[in-house]
């Protein structure tokens, strides 16, 4: 009977332990270009990210025209220096990617209890080497190198890269994971009323 009640106890454990996965993503964007390829590595997943966050910063940042270019201008200094007004900019598709990132371990918590881009992560570690820029991708890896790298220390270096971004895809994304997605994964989602975000 005590062999029993273990076993169920053991399956029971295991069952809540497997439900903590989040659910399967709906990739809305697998029908457009896709420009991020580090090879063996979470590269839907990856493009996707992009895209959704594209998507939001125009919508917050440009909603008369629509130009991604005229979004990224004005977002990337308050992204990079994390004082955008991260709670109303995400959709909840962007919301379920950030969850993604973390279940990849792309987005980590940090000892403090902080999020931080994994610039140790494999598709991370590619992103940056297939920088197109090559003076940003110098001072990103000095700063990874010696342990001091904050997103904050690169808002003035990419604050007139907005209008290159639509063509830099790669660096278009590091954009996109350091100065968007860790910085969602600070916000307590259940604290704020589901209509300040839209699909």
């Amino acid at each position: 009977m005590r062999i029993l009640l273990f076993l169920c106890a053991t399956f029971l454990a295991t069952s809540c332990e497997t439900g903590k996965k989040t659910p399967a993503l709906e990739y809305k964007y697998a029908d457009k270009e896709q420009s991020i390829n580090c090879t063996g590595q979470k590269n839907a997943l990856l493009n996707e990210a992009l895209y959704s966050f594209e998507q939001d910063i125009t919508r917050n940042y440009d909603p008369e025209t629509q130009r991604t270019t005229v979004a990224y201008a004005r977002f990337i200094v308050p992204g990079l220096s994390g004082t955008a007004e991260f709670n109303r900019l995400p959709s909840d598709h962007s919301k379920a990617i950030l969850e993604k990132l973390k279940e990849e371990k792309i987005i980590v918590m940090n000892l403090e209890g902080k999020s931080n881009l994994n610039y140790d992560h494999p598709a991370v570690t590619c992103l940056l080497d297939n920088l197109e820029d090559g003076a940003i991708m110098k001072t990103l890896k000095a700063l990874i190198e010696t342990g001091s790298m904050d997103p904050k220390l690169m808002d003035t270096r990419m604050r007139n890269k907005g209008r290159d971004l639509d063509r830099q895809r790669n660096l278009a994304l590091y954009v996109a994971l350091d100065a968007y997605y860790q910085n969602l994964a600070n916000i307590d989602w259940d604290a704020i009323p589901s209509e300040t975000t839209t699909e």
